[in-house]
Formats: structure tokens, sequence, C-alpha cells
């Protein structure tokens, strides 16, 4: 299995704040939601992981180079797809998820950064290579875009993209890269709706439950994007209105725009509903992370997330723990958070993680670089476990 996880797995890995996980469905399929692949490298205390590099040592193999088979991108902000023109050259990716916001965005404002921007080229030429076939364009070439949009109108760039690559809040996936993975995998659309198309891009996010691992043995992971308090609450009003509040239930959740506060609280005042509604659906094994930098001991008002405020609340509503992959991994132990379910259940996967080489040296090579001298050819010096 991908990184030698002990069965289906979501990885959090350190990145900063920002969103970067890896869904390991089998010994051959692997997902990755959002990257922020970000070396920062001006301090010895560097609990960060090279994302791409990580992910070209260790995902499975097809025709000799790396394999992904799908790349969910939630929204187009750059700290959920720094690194794509880096991955997109160095990895096969059978799929792409999106939805459409990537090109309305650009079209009326044109503000995405470089990295969305060669996603919007990329989810474009598959998109055109989906309609001249007529249907499935094969793997390195699929696109799904997912939630409504204007484009889909007569005249509009999507306007003939078959049906089976839109998917529509409310819908299920059972399709991955081609392939019918009903057994192994299952994603249940709760977003983004047909109202917020011209919403901020964070108001936009694609937000979906997640399961893998088998029928008997099943893992869920519910991810939201960079929602705030009023679109998570009709996400939930939504899917109370159409009976399907067991598409909310989780064992993981990754709190949305890495724990901002802005989930829970509106001019500071504490929305117990949007708490309430969280923990609802949360399974007995309960774990709620948080994909941003160590916390502060305290936030003044204005400050970017991580927020204090937001952890406390999660900490009261979560049944077995909230972790912070800027806290779980530090200098000494580089490593993502990683949770597996085989035949004994859901579990943190808490064993010493082993950094490719590949990761060590681009760590290596940007201190140095940051010092002013060149790495060492093999430096390992100071990140990870020797």
């Amino acid at each position: 299995m991908f990184a030698d996880v002990k069965g289906p797995s979501f990885i959090f890995w350190p990145v900063g704040c920002g969103d970067s996980t890896t869904v390991v469905i089998s010994e051959t399929e692997v997902m990755q939601i959002d990257l922020n692949d970000k070396v920062m490298a001006e301090e010895d205390d560097n609990e960060h992981i090279p994302l791409v590099d990580e992910l070209v040592a260790k995902l499975p193999q097809r025709n000799g180079k790396p394999y992904l088979s799908c790349f969910v991108l939630t929204h187009p902000d750059q700290d959920h797809c720094r690194g794509f023109e880096d991955l997109l050259k160095r990895v096969v990716i059978g799929e792409l998820w999106h939805s459409p916001h990537i090109f309305r965005e650009y079209e009326d404002e044109k503000v995405l950064c470089k990295d969305a921007e060669v996603f919007r080229e990329e989810a474009r030429r598959r998109a055109t290579k989906t309609i001249n076939a007529g249907g499935d364009p094969g793997a390195g070439n699929r696109v799904r875009v997912i939630g409504y949009s204007s484009l889909f109108q007569p005249g509009e760039r999507y306007h003939n993209l078959p049906e089976q690559f839109r998917t529509r809040p409310g819908s299920e996936i059972t399709c991955l890269d081609g392939a019918a993975v009903g057994d192994r995998f299952h994603a249940f659309i709760h977003g983004p709706f047909k109202e917020g198309e011209a919403d901020a891009r964070n108001e936009t996010s694609v937000a979906m439950r997640v399961i893998i691992g088998s029928q008997n043995h099943p893992m869920y992971g519910l991810f939201l994007g960079d929602v705030s308090y009023p679109t998570l609450m009709q996400i939930f009003a939504q899917t109370h209105a159409h009976n399907n509040d067991a598409m909310l239930n989780w064992n993981v959740l990754l709190s949305p725009h890495h724990c901002s506060k802005k989930v829970m609280y509106e001019d500071n005042v504490l929305q117990q509903d949007a708490m309430d509604e969280l923990q609802g659906p949360q399974l007995d094994i309960g774990y709620i992370v948080a994909s941003s930098p160590e916390f502060p001991a305290s936030n003044s008002s204005g400050d970017n997330p991580p927020h204090v405020k937001a952890r406390n609340r999660y900490e009261e509503i979560v049944n077995t723990a909230f972790l912070c992959t800027g806290e779980y991994s530090t200098p000494e132990n580089l490593r993502p958070i990683i949770f597996s379910v085989n035949e004994n259940g859901v579990f943190l996967d808490d064993d010493d993680y082993e950094v490719s080489d590949g990761a060590r040296k681009t760590l290596a090579a940007a201190v140095a670089a940051a010092r002013g001298r060149a790495a060492p050819p093999t430096a390992k010096v100071g990140f990870g476990r020797e």
C-alpha cells in the first residue's frame, strides 16, 4: 500500500496553513484532495514534508511512471493547489475533479495563482477531449465537474460535456478513474450549490463525505473545504431536507478552513447550531484534524487561522481526539497524520513514518539555500528519523 499504510487510509500532510489529504483506497488506487507543497526552509524547526517529492516516491507505478488515480481541487486558492504544476509534470493523473468556479472566476476577474491557472488549462484540455470523444477519453484525460454552473448552458464551454462527467450536490460517486469502485470507495457530494455560483471561492468549495474500506469495515471522512458558517448550515439543511442524514456520518472530520472560527462564530458569537450539526453525525470513533501550523497561545482580532477558540470548541465535541498537522509533525519526527481501517476497525496509525530520500534532500537543499550554501549530496541531518 502507499506509504506502507496498514489498510485504506486518510493521510493528512504537514504543509502549513493549507490542505493536502491523500486518500489510499487500494494498492493501485490513490486520490489526492488539494495540494499545498510549500517548503519553509528559513529555520531549522521545519515540520513540513515536500509533498510532491513524497508522492512521486510512494505512488504506485503504471507504465514506469508514478500514477495518481484522481486529484480533487476543492477550490482554487493557492494553499489548496500550490505545486500542482510540478505534480502534473512528474505524475500521471488519471482523473481531475473540480467545481466550475475555477473557470467563471478567472473569466470574470483573472485572479488565479499560477498553479490554479495550470489546473484550469489542464481541466479545459480534458473537457475538450471528453466532449470530442463523446464519452470516456481514457486515463490521463478524464475530468469530473462537480456542481451546477451556467457553463453547462447552450453556447457555453461545458454544454456538450457528457452527463456521466457532471456531478451535482446530492449525488453519489462510485466510479473512479474509469473503474467501478463501489465495494471500496464511495463519495457523496454536498456542495457547491447552484445558487452559490457567484459566491467567493471558499463558499464554492467541493464538499463531500468519502467512505473507504470494505462494506464490513468502512471508514468515513467528511471534507468541507473552506466553507464558513452560512454555507455549512446550508449543507446540513439541504441534507436533512432530502433525508440524506446518513451521508453526514464521519469518523474523521477535516476542520473547515484550517480550523477557522468562521465555521462556528459570526460577529464573534458562537453559533451553537453549527457545533450541534457537526457533532451529531460523529461516529463512536471520531477524530478532528486541523490542517494548519502549530496553534498560537491566543489569537488577536483579524488573525488568519488557525484559531484557538475554534480548536476549543472542536475539542469539546470530538469523541476520540483533536489533532493538528503542524503539531503532530516535528523537525525531529517528520510525519503526517494517518488514519487507517482494516478488520480491526478505524485507528490512528501512530508508527514511525519513513520520509523518502527525495523529500529529505529537498528540505536539506532548501535550508542550505536559505543559509547561502549548497546542500551536501546525501544530506539528511535534522529532518525526520535517521
